[in-house]
């Protein structure tokens, strides 16, 4: 249109945040909920730290799930890690705002991450039981005929 009348752009939420939490998942101690809680709890998780500290090896489907499945809203950027080799990697941080975290707080999230947080302690009471359920299945999938090269590791 040659002739529009200029309008002037308006943002929906001008000096206020308003957010809503996200749904608390059902079971407090998955994947999910152990990656939830470092981020409710204001950490900063990355794939690496989303591995080895929640046993999350996917992490970015992991934060795609609490998006879409359970309506978390969940920052993210590139990031640069150093190697332990001298090299350097790119990752992505995964973070929740302030207000976000508020929201959540505010809606009940402070028993729930105790709930997760005692359910995920008395699974690390377990580990041990679990390491060696899992030899005993990597066992099973050795073939026989390479037994000898086991023979001193097991």
């Amino acid at each position: 249109m040659k002739n529009a009348r200029p309008q002037e752009a308006e943002t929906s939420a001008k000096d206020t945040f308003h957010s809503t939490a996200g749904i608390l998942p059902k079971h407090p101690d998955t994947v999910f909920s152990r990656v939830l809680t470092e981020l409710l709890e204001g950490h900063m998780l990355t794939s690496i730290d989303a591995a080895f500290g929640q046993y999350a090896n996917r992490a970015a489907a992991v934060i795609h799930c609490l998006e879409a499945r359970y309506a978390w809203s969940i920052e993210r950027r590139d990031i640069a890690m150093a190697t332990g080799d001298d090299g350097v990697v790119s990752a992505t941080a995964y973070w929740m705002t302030i207000h976000e975290r508020e929201a959540a707080f505010k809606a009940g999230a402070r028993t729930w991450i105790h709930k997760a947080t005692l359910a995920a302690n008395k699974r690390r009471k377990s580990a041990v039981q679990a390491k060696s359920r899992t030899a005993k299945r990597n066992l099973l999938r050795i073939d026989p005929r390479q037994l000898d090269l086991f023979d001193g590791l097991m």
